[in-house]
């Protein structure tokens, strides 16, 4: 009888070994190619896989450091810009010559920074940045605010001008010294304009147009006097009335003197024959000294790179408030008079100013 080995005892033994060797060693040589190629394919694969992980993780790399530039390079560009903001304070003195409050609206810009910036811009809105108003006292443009410091403007007269105005915020706008344009909204988002369209005096409905004009006070508001004496000039003839418009004149201006007959009107009526647009926007050298700007239609709806000034044809109204009679029409030509080249009756900046 043959005899049996118990599986147990083979696998102890260490004869499960020796079988398996054996039966390797007869494999077909075709067969071990076979192992071979499988183990190649293997290395392959695990050289490929290690390939793979680190063209992942260099690729990792490489886009972290780029967001890193981009971030530092951000963060470059904020240096300056970030530490240039504007702002309006609202507040209240006492007039001992009233015996009252005075409001003293003052319009703020400030650069920390440890770098100028130029060509700055503001723009004065009312409420919400639906109704702009314009820069009112401030140069346009303020051509640079220094290193930490703070420049202020009183604009209390230019608010003067409109019915509820409370709530005055601003828009600055402002270039750093790489030439880069940035805007500072009403609401202090900053944001970079660099190349971005800027459209100037766009033609504007009734409505907005009333609203940027201001209520209709000649003591108070410098452009209901500019668009009263322009529409006197602009309108038929049979309508002119020359007692009205003479009372819109200053009679301190030399200019104005004289006797007016109807070649001295017609004259006068020919030069604004070119400039059939006054734009609702009036700007203040001083509480008392305004300008009112009128162009020709091929200023309108054009458009520049932001911080890009507009050159176009138009002529300037140059309007003084008296505190006797309010505003009035002191001169008109291609150039603004200065405050210092105004006349001004004795005794006005004695009196008691303009709430």
């Amino acid at each position: 009888m043959g005899s049996t080995v118990s599986p147990w005892k083979w696998i102890i033994s260490g004869a499960w070994w020796n079988d398996l060797w054996s039966k390797l060693l007869s494999v077909d040589s075709d067969v071990w190619q076979i192992y071979g190629s499988v183990g190649t394919f293997l290395a392959i694969a695990t050289s490929v896989a290690f390939a793979v992980d680190s063209g992942l993780r260099s690729r990792r790399d490489r886009g972290e450091l780029i967001a890193l530039r981009a971030s530092e390079a951000a963060k470059e560009r904020l240096v300056v810009a970030g530490r240039v903001a504007a702002w309006i304070s609202d507040t209240y003195e006492p007039d001992s010559a009233r015996d009252s409050y005075r409001r003293a609206v003052t319009l703020h810009v400030a650069n920390e920074s440890d770098e100028p910036v130029f060509n700055a811009t503001t723009v004065v809105f009312l409420g919400d940045r639906n109704r702009m108003i314009g820069p009112l006292g401030t140069p346009s443009p303020i051509s640079v605010v220094p290193p930490h410091r703070e420049l202020t403007w009183d604009i209390s007269s230019g608010l003067a001008a409109f019915p509820h105005n409370m709530n005055p915020l601003v828009q600055l706008a402002f270039s750093d010294s790489k030439d880069r344009r940035w805007l500072r909204d009403a609401d202090g988002a900053l944001t970079e304009s660099t190349g971005k369209e800027v459209s100037h005096y766009p033609s504007q409905d009734v409505g907005r147009a009333e609203e940027q004009l201001g209520d209709l006070d000649f003591y108070r508001n410098p452009m209901s006097v500019a668009h009263a004496f322009a529409a006197q000039l602009w309108s038929d003839p049979a309508e002119f009335n020359l007692e009205f418009f003479i009372g819109l004149l200053d009679e301190e201006a030399n200019g104005w003197k004289g006797e007016w007959d109807d070649a001295r009107v017609e004259n006068l009526r020919g030069v604004l024959s070119r400039y059939h647009n006054l734009a609702t926007l009036a700007w203040y050298s001083t509480p008392k000294v305004a300008y009112a700007r009128m162009f020709s239609d091929s200023a309108l709806n054009q458009t520049t790179k932001a911080g890009n000034a507009l050159v176009v044809e138009g002529i300037m109204i140059t309007l003084v408030h008296h505190q006797r009679n309010g505003w009035r029409v002191f001169g008109l030509g291609a150039d603004p008079y200065r405050p210092d080249q105004i006349k001004f009756p004795d005794g006005e900046f004695s009196s008691v100013p303009v709430a």
